[in-house]
């Protein structure tokens, strides 16, 4: 399942995320200042990074919007934005 993530929805998203062995996740605007403690692919969108200033943390890709698009084109989509 891939998971749309924004910070403002982020503890029920990452808690659902948690209990998904086949978690994926994308942070989206204000989602990529967070820092998700799990074990999935985790990915940030590129605008959104440069937008906030922000350096992702360590394991998190940052992608552009065409990445992004392949990967809800790939999964199933559960949205937290």
């Amino acid at each position: 399942m891939l998971y749309l993530i924004d910070k403002p929805l982020a503890d029920v998203a990452l808690r659902t995320a948690a209990t998904d062995d086949d978690a994926v996740l994308v942070l989206i605007q204000d989602g990529v200042v967070l820092d998700p403690d799990l074990d999935a692919p985790t990915y940030a969108v590129a605008k959104d990074v440069d937008v906030r200033g922000v350096d992702p943390p360590d394991g998190v890709e940052v992608v552009d919007y065409d990445a992004v698009l392949d990967l809800i084109l790939d999964h199933e989509v559960k949205s937290f934005v």
